[in-house]
């Protein structure tokens, strides 16, 4: 990645070769006199450097650029768009300059960008870093095998399109939400992402746990920034019925947890640990509500994380996973009446901050697993025993994604 200066302003931007793409981050200065003709929101490309000549306001991606193909010598990014300049056209190969939502201007001008000058023939626009890089928007993962037919009922979920493999969610920082499945015919050529629809970051809390209506289709269940929880009912491919609202007042609860089956009759269930860190089953009435809650215990406001990951210890029984601030992961075994046993340290180093999932089995074994996200690219799966342990991290699950997302 080659940085540039140009007078006072430090430019946020980046040259690279071929499919060798950067991103910059940083702060920009106030515009100079020429840069202030590009109109605020705007992308704009000019004829000569230091912002003159012809303007052209670029609002969307151009695999060629016709009249001003190898014209341009500076770009002005006041949008809230991700943009790379390209000197091929098709967006393929060559130098490239990527450039930020906000950045400012660059002048293609010194022995940096003077290898831009005149020669850019495409330009791609996106909401994300990746996708104006990539030219896709979605996350790829590498999945396990087939889940098997005999895996408990309380561990059956995490498969959003019926194909017995475990499914991912993934919402990215502007609100779009993934689907990724869990089956590809070949590892060189993982399963590309599905866009299930925008608007998502207006969740703050997302959670799903297998079948809540009595479809046999998996569910999901969001909570927006009201505190409205609403039930998603899944079509089975991947998608979701219209939603339902649950009711209001949820936003009293620090965290949600959809942890299937805890009262033993067959219905599956939500926890959540309100304010004060109490714990609360809602029990399902297998048609996407839920009865009367039931208070479980307190002191839970020293956990910091409830993962629900099914049955861990090969009882049958749903079990929950919490992790404190100081001392790692707990699991609580399930009773089957809507309560926990006494609980059990997890082994390995568990950040504070860091997120931990389950979608149940992962690897194939019949035994719900752990997953926790590494970097931008990876994640770990923590496979379970059926016992109540879990094996040591395995940075198996590859994931391509330049974005910070959660995943789910």
């Amino acid at each position: 990645m080659i940085r540039s200066n140009r007078g006072r302003r430090a430019l946020a931007a980046a040259v690279t070769t071929a499919a060798s793409l950067a991103t910059l981050m940083t702060t920009a200065p106030p515009a100079s006199a020429g840069e202030e003709r590009c109109p605020s929101g705007r992308l704009c490309v000019f004829q000569y450097r230091d912002y003159k000549g012809e303007m052209k306001i670029i609002s969307s991606s151009q695999s060629t650029l016709g009249a001003w193909d190898n014209t341009i010598s500076s770009v002005v990014n006041n949008s809230a768009l991700h943009a790379v300049l390209n000197v091929d056209a098709n967006y393929r190969g060559g130098d490239s300059l990527v450039m930020d939502p906000h950045n400012g201007g660059v002048s293609f001008d010194g022995s940096v960008m003077g290898q831009l000058d005149n020669r850019i023939s495409s330009i791609r626009v996106a909401t994300t870093a990746w996708e104006a890089s990539s030219g896709v928007a979605w996350m790829d993962w590498w999945p396990q095998e087939k889940r098997p037919t005999g895996l408990p009922a309380a561990a059956q979920f995490g498969d959003l399109n019926n194909d017995s493999r475990p499914d991912l969610l993934e919402r990215a920082d502007d609100g779009r939400l993934w689907y990724l499945h869990g089956y590809s015919a070949s590892w060189d050529t993982p399963p590309k992402g599905v866009l299930i629809g925008g608007g998502w970051n207006a969740m703050t809390q997302i959670v799903r746990h297998g079948d809540y209506d009595g479809d046999r289709n998996e569910d999901v269940f969001a909570r927006d920034r009201s505190g409205v929880l609403w039930f998603y009912p899944g079509n089975g491919r991947g998608y979701f019925k219209p939603r339902v609202k649950i009711g209001s007042g949820w936003n009293t609860m620090k965290e949600i947890k959809a942890v299937g089956d805890i009262t033993g009759d067959g219905r599956r269930d939500l926890v959540a640990r309100d304010t004060a860190g109490v714990l609360w089953t809602y029990p399902g009435n297998g048609h996407g509500w839920f009865g009367a809650r039931k208070k479980v215990g307190g002191g839970w406001n020293a956990m910091n994380r409830l993962v629900a990951p099914g049955d861990m210890t090969g009882d049958g029984k749903s079990d929950l996973v919490a992790r404190d601030g100081s001392r790692g992961l707990w699991l609580y075994p399930g009773n089957g009446r809507g309560a926990f046993g006494a609980r059990t340290k997890l082994p390995y180093a568990w950040p504070s901050d860091a997120p931990v999932f389950s979608v149940g089995d992962v690897t194939g074994d019949g035994k719900s697993d752990l997953m926790r996200p590494i970097d931008w690219n990876q994640l770990y799966v923590y496979a379970g025993n059926g016992r109540g342990g879990i094996g040591s991290p395995q940075a198996d699950m590859g994931w391509d994604t330049a974005e910070r997302v959660h995943v789910f």
